[in-house]
């Protein structure tokens, strides 16, 4: 595969085949990659892999993307997802709060720690994320079904005698 097609078909929707984790890996290991060009497909080639539910091959490349570009908030997150998949939930927790100390403006960082909040019966704080994914992304409306299902369960929770 040449490299400009590699290159292309790695900036493109992560999918679990094996064309696009071909070119993931091309651009990975190509000599004339760019730094920046490695770490993008390594984080392409890691959604791949979860989307096919590989997740030790998922958190390797998170993990060697997270090495090679600390200050990358979009790994972070990617590997708080795969995280949360696998049950990993403090250290899920803690690459959500490193994303969203890089890039307080990601609203999926946020969507991400706010379902996770709402698996552990953490309603408040799960409100509280949801609300700030939604406030930076209006025109989500999984977002907003999500805040409100989480307003409901808020206010389920109150009514309840202790």
């Amino acid at each position: 595969m040449k490299f400009e097609d590699a290159v292309q078909i790695a900036q493109g929707s992560p999918r679990p085949d094996g064309r696009f984790i071909e070119a993931c890996t091309a651009v990975v290991t190509a000599v004339e990659a760019k730094a920046d060009q490695k770490v993008e497909a390594l984080v392409s080639r890691a959604i791949g892999y979860a989307m096919g539910k590989q997740y030790e091959k998922a958190l390797s490349d998170l993990n060697e993307a997270v090495r090679l570009h600390p200050t990358f908030d979009r790994a972070y997150v990617n590997r708080a997802n795969v995280y949360s998949i696998l049950r990993k939930d403090q250290m899920a927790l803690s690459d959500y709060g490193r994303s969203i100390d890089l890039n307080p403006t990601n609203p999926i960082a946020y969507i991400g720690r706010g379902q996770l909040h709402r698996r552990l019966r953490m309603i408040g704080e799960a409100v509280a994320d949801v609300a700030m994914a939604c406030a930076l992304d209006e025109e989500n409306p999984h977002y907003v079904r999500l805040w409100e299902e989480l307003l409901d369960e808020s206010q389920a929770a109150a009514a309840k005698p202790n």
